[in-house]
């Protein structure tokens, strides 16, 4: 063999060897490159797919084209990350299949060499949040039986303690105290009853009543308002303290056309707090009304057989008068006049009592009100801006802001100097 031949095969030694770039280079420039290309957040729309909710916090998916597909016939799918710090205020839950819009940051994740969208903001297509987060709920707690009728329990017919749990800055407090007033003990528990962790002290109260046995009746409720001011009433916590309470549950929220989670798993809905103060003073209405009517019988059976009586008794004097002295005669029949005269007075006696006894009752429950305490001077002091109520000197410091309820209006103040006082040993459970 020709050496200058095989010599002419070998690469040539000064030939310039290719330069090679590292993977970091190439994933940075790609990164720049779709960085380049979307370089603020753009809103996707897509059907999800592939939805995990890691313990992380954070919740992955996929967003899938329902028209286009790849030139391998495949559909297009654009991998997303929904971190925990941006998904807290999601109020449904992200499902495969369910349409959406997705508000997100195209960018790459280079640990596994692939773009994603990181998700800052979503919505479902064609319906809002809060009314998918409400249908979700209704249909899982529905599934579980929540709603069923063969659940929920009876409302007493006299009860003697009511429990109200809403907002002491509402109308609907001053409406239900007003109507119950004077026909039960009324116990209440101040809640928020919207914005964050309204539903959280919601479901405390309900808690609350329960274990310390409060109430033989609770009512939870608030005025009318938007969808988002009565949302606590949707969520969750409130649902499951309604279903696990022992003590009857009064749904009272919003208007006549509002409905809530709280309405289909309560023991009763009333269309507004007004209506639920009402269905429970109108059968102690009408059980005054029966009693009142049944004593009426009462006093008419017996004055009719007092004359039945008395008819018969002169039928036998007239009798007897054929057959007995005169005296003796007229002797029986006027111990059965005056026999007569003592039955009636002393059911006349009874009843008079009762009537003093039932406005007494009547005085002392009047007595009782939060209102009747209010106007007789008294006042309720809050810490602002929570609204917390001050039951102890401790509880405030020099520069507060405090709120304080009057019979009449309210002042707000600065506190400028405490006065602590040493614990003393309690009266009662309220000292």
């Amino acid at each position: 063999m020709d050496p200058s031949a095989a010599l002419a095969t070998e690469p040539a030694a000064n030939a310039t060897t290719p330069t090679a770039l590292t993977v970091a280079q190439v994933v940075t420039q790609i990164r720049a490159l779709i960085e380049r290309q979307f370089p603020s957040a753009v809103w996707v729309e897509g059907e999800l797919s592939n939805c995990k909710y890691h313990t992380s916090g954070h919740i992955y998916f996929s967003l899938v084209d329902e028209q286009a597909t790849d030139r391998f016939g495949q559909r297009l799918v654009l991998p997303c990350a929904f971190y925990r710090g941006v998904n807290q205020h999601l109020k449904f839950k992200l499902t495969d299949g369910l349409k959406v819009l997705c508000l997100g940051q195209v960018t790459t994740y280079e640990r596994q060499g692939q773009y994603q969208l990181k998700v800052l903001q979503v919505e479902p297509k064609g319906i809002g949040s809060l009314q998918l987060a409400f249908e979700q709920l209704k249909k899982r707690l529905q599934a579980e039986g929540l709603f069923e009728d063969a659940r929920k329990r009876p409302i007493p017919p006299m009860p003697g303690r009511i429990g109200l749990i809403t907002s002491l800055a509402g109308s609907a407090i001053h409406d239900m105290v007003s109507k119950l007033r004077g026909w039960f003990n009324v116990v209440i528990l101040p809640v928020k009853v919207q914005g964050d962790g309204a539903a959280e002290e919601i479901a405390g109260a309900l808690d609350l009543a329960n274990r310390l046995h409060l109430a033989d009746v609770l009512i939870i409720g608030r005025g009318g308002g938007s969808v988002e001011d009565m949302w606590a009433f949707n969520e969750e916590p409130v649902a499951r303290a309604i279903a696990r309470s022992r003590t009857p549950v009064i749904s009272a929220v919003g208007h006549q056309d509002d409905w809530t989670i709280a309405d289909y798993v309560a023991d009763l809905r009333a269309s507004t707090p007004t209506d639920a103060a009402k269905l429970l003073v109108h059968d102690q209405e009408a059980f005054a009304t029966r009693s009142r009517e049944l004593f009426e019988q009462l006093l008419d059976t017996m004055q009719a057989f007092l004359d039945e009586q008395s008819q018969g008794l002169e039928g036998l004097g007239a009798q007897l008068r054929l057959l007995h002295p005169l005296n003796q005669l007229e002797r029986y029949v006027t111990r059965t006049r005056e026999l007569q005269l003592q039955a009636m007075h002393t059911m006349r006696f009874t009843l008079d009592g009762q009537e003093r006894h039932l406005q007494g009752l009547a005085g002392r429950l009047s007595a009782l009100s939060p209102l009747a305490v209010l106007s007789r001077g008294y006042s309720i002091t809050l810490k602002l801006p929570q609204r917390h109520v001050v039951t102890h000197s401790s509880l405030l410091h020099p520069g507060d802001e405090i709120e304080t309820l009057l019979a009449r209006g309210r002042v707000v103040s600065s506190v400028s100097h405490v006065v602590s006082q040493p614990h003393a040993e309690s009266d009662g459970p309220d000292a």
